[in-house]
């Protein structure tokens, strides 16, 4: 198994700080969640015999310059063949996510405790100055990493067993009854290759029309419910796409309308329009006036 660690320091942006993936492949999603906020992200498709699994928006107690809240990202990549011992790591990384989040709002909780612990602000700071520079120290780095991942609680197997989902499509509100454990149960089936499809814990989504269209197979969504949407809405069957369209493809924008408008960049762009329509308005009043 693969894992890379994504962060920023005070001063500088955004990076991962031991080690790279291949490939942006979450970006694909980014009109259903923002990973500044808690979510997570399970693919293990059809003819592929590999899974892939984001977790981000894990909140760190450092600020950076600007006194914002610094998170962090996991990005985790392993083959089903040798999926066991792993899934346990994931299966342990994404309960302890949904268990925080029911303890703080913001998911500050053991993953943020356990990232921190690993990740001094100094050590930071230095391997993201020093990108190609301190293999050693990104190795170790990786090392510590996945030996606190595996320290991590392992979910019950008895818990799992009693979560099997009714539907093979199905959105719920995170903290609704069951939701978490059939959420954890189709997680667990994904990374041991006994089925395909994906899982998502989104944030930018509140009903079933948002996701109709995310992915035509097998798929699980939670509702994360910070900022939008119910966290307790009761799990609803998901009905087949009309059509087989998948995610956009990335550059492109291929959500439904009502979720666009609730990525942070379409926000700022309305906001923008809005203060040059009064400005405008102000203009014309002026000139009447004078």
């Amino acid at each position: 198994m693969h894992v890379h660690l994504r962060t920023r320091s005070r001063a500088i942006d955004y990076a991962f700080v031991n080690s790279t993936p291949d490939s942006r492949w979450w970006d694909a999603y980014a009109d259903w969640t923002a990973t500044e906020r808690p979510c997570l992200h399970a693919v293990a498709e059809d003819g592929e015999g590999h899974w892939r699994v984001l977790l981000s928006g894990i909140p760190s107690v450092r600020t950076d310059s600007g006194g914002r809240l610094i998170y962090y990202t996991l990005v985790l990549e392993g083959a089903h063949h040798t999926a066991e011992q792993d899934a346990a790591i994931v299966l342990s990384l994404a309960s302890c996510l949904l268990a925080d989040l029911e303890e703080d709002e913001q998911g500050r909780g053991v993953l943020s405790d356990l990232l921190d612990g690993i990740c001094p602000a100094a050590e930071v700071d230095r391997l993201l100055a020093a990108p190609t520079e301190f293999a050693m120290e990104r190795k170790d780095l990786t090392t510590r990493l996945l030996a606190s991942v595996a320290a991590l609680e392992p979910l019950p197997h008895d818990a799992l067993a009693a979560g099997r989902g009714r539907f093979d499509r199905w959105i719920a509100g995170r903290s609704a009854p069951g939701a978490s454990v059939a959420f954890l149960t189709r997680l667990s089936a994904l990374l041991s290759g006994e089925e395909h499809g994906q899982a998502h814990l989104l944030n930018l989504v509140s009903e079933a029309e948002d996701v109709a269209e995310l992915f035509p197979g097998r798929l699980t969504v939670l509702v994360e419910g910070g900022k939008v949407g119910d966290p307790a809405m009761p799990l609803e069957r998901l009905p087949e796409p009309k059509a087989p369209s998948g995610p956009a493809p990335l550059g492109s924008s291929g959500a439904r309308p009502k979720v666009r408008w609730r990525t942070p960049m379409a926000r700022t762009s309305l906001a923008a329009l809005i203060l040059l329509l009064l400005l405008a308005g102000v203009s014309c009043i002026f000139v009447v006036l004078f």
